[in-house]
């Protein structure tokens, strides 16, 4: 009996320690929009970053995917070649790896590979979806785990999420033109958990909530009829149905209250309740495919196409908006955040903006090879990340500011240090030699410090 129940334990840590391996990685932005609930928000400091571009990283094709960072710094990020790239902290090439051949597509006259961002697991496996019709687990080394087949469109930029349990969720494009999209619940062996199937393409990113509901926004037929938004359990058992006006290529972002934002074609933000019932909806001036951003204070950050990055108050009133330079479907990216509160966006007409949470610009800098339709990702370090449609990873950064401590650091310091000071009496014959002061600073041992040692003596 004691066999069993120890050999059960033992299964038991295996399976669950399989399970944190499998899971989104602890690292500053291992997923699309930073977190499995796509906030956008991270909690390191950005208030040195001047916009001095540290490095440029050439991928050789269009970024559209948005670049994500693993635990030891590595910049994962992939292009239109169909090329996912590991990028070191410093600006060069770790490894590639090819996943397929890129299409060309007659409708946009445009040659398309990667349009997903990569998503990292604990263990360092990289998730990534290509027009190859792959989901593909890639090894932190850069050799192919698994690939798993599925459907991928031009229209379908769903990228890869990563549940606590490891599940991987991903959105498809239609089956053979015909049938429609599903979402996908995948095993991080790369065997099949579950599928949804819905009546078309599925645009939106999948976002997890912090009870573990998945959500996800569809269209209903092609680009013709109405969206909705789905929430289902992690075992695939749906939860509820929210329906809008028109399609949906933004994805969902979940506040902190359980909220969840997500925009559409027809230009308006909605605001859902963790139930499924609507809250409020806000009306930009044209359609919405940009993911809402979350403040710490609960502002919420979205672009839409009307060439304006909107802030709006927790209860759907206007904040401010920015208005950029006009472009074709103005401002896609969707917003990244600071710990210090500055907003960072890309428009399609190449410019890439800081702001301040007032709405104020910080700096920008323009590409002249293309605009930004990528998300931008932050370092540990305050470094801001974004690909760009002329090939390029960009870093910004600035001269980083020494710390000084707090002063109740400071309190601390000098009530756990005990000063000796000793005087040697000058010579009285010659006026003009000084004592001489022999100061001793000696760090003083903590109560608990001295108790562990006095312990551990009645045993030596």
């Amino acid at each position: 009996m004691r066999t069993l129940s120890a050999l059960g334990l033992l299964l038991l840590l295996f399976f669950s320690m399989t399970a944190v391996d499998a899971r989104l990685a602890n690292s500053p932005w291992p997923t699309f929009h930073g977190n499995a609930q796509h906030t956008g928000r991270s909690p390191y400091d950005t208030s040195h970053v001047d916009g001095t571009i540290e490095w440029s990283f050439d991928t050789g094709a269009g970024i559209e995917a948005s670049v994500v960072i693993g635990k030891d710094g590595t910049l994962y990020v992939a292009n239109h070649g169909s090329v996912l790239f590991a990028v070191n902290p410093d600006g060069t090439e770790k490894w590639r790896f090819q996943a397929g051949a890129p299409e060309y597509n007659s409708e946009w006259d445009i040659t398309k590979g990667i349009l997903s961002t990569p998503a990292v697991a604990e263990d360092g496996t990289i998730y990534v979806t290509s027009f190859a019709n792959y989901l593909f687990a890639v090894n932190s080394n850069g050799t192919e785990k698994w690939r798993f087949t599925m459907e991928v469109g031009v229209d379908s930029w769903s990228s890869p999420v990563i549940g606590l349990d490891g599940t991987i969720y991903v959105g498809t494009a239609r089956y053979g033109g015909g049938k429609g999209g599903r979402l996908y619940a995948i095993n991080p062996d790369g065997t099949e958990k579950w599928y949804s199937q819905f009546m078309s393409d599925v645009s939106s990113n999948p976002a997890i909530g912090v009870d573990g509901t998945i959500y996800i926004g569809v269209y209903t037929t092609n680009k013709i009829g109405y969206g909705q938004v789905h929430a289902f359990t992690p075992q695939g058992m749906g939860k509820w149905i929210f329906s809008l006006e028109k399609w949906i290529e933004s994805s969902p972002a979940i506040a902190p209250d359980g909220t969840i934002y997500i925009g559409s074609y027809i230009g308006k933000l909605f605001a859902i309740n963790s139930n499924g019932t609507g809250k409020w909806e806000f009306q930009t001036g044209d359609g919405i495919s940009s993911v809402p951003a979350i403040g710490r204070d609960g502002t919420i950050y979205v672009g839409s196409w009307d060439n304006k990055v909107y802030a709006l108050n927790p209860d759907g009133t206007l904040k401010w908006f920015f208005e950029t330079p006009p472009a074709f479907e103005g401002v896609t990216s969707s917003p990244a955040i600071g710990a210090d509160g500055v907003i960072y966006v890309g428009t399609n007409g190449g410019y890439f903006y800081a702001l301040y949470p007032t709405g104020s610009e910080k700096w920008h800098f323009y590409s002249q090879g293309g605009g930004f339709v990528s998300s931008p990702a932050i370092g540990k370090d305050g470094t801001v990340y974004i690909g760009g449609w002329d090939g390029k990873l960009y870093a910004f950064s600035g001269p980083l500011v020494e710390e000084v401590p707090e002063v109740e650091e400071v309190v601390e310091l000098i009530e756990n240090t005990s000063v000796s000071v000793q005087v040697v009496e000058a010579p009285t014959n010659n006026m003009n030699t000084s004592a001489t002061v022999t100061i001793n600073v000696v760090e003083s041992k903590s109560w608990f410090t001295r108790f562990v040692e006095w312990f551990s003596s009645l045993f030596s």
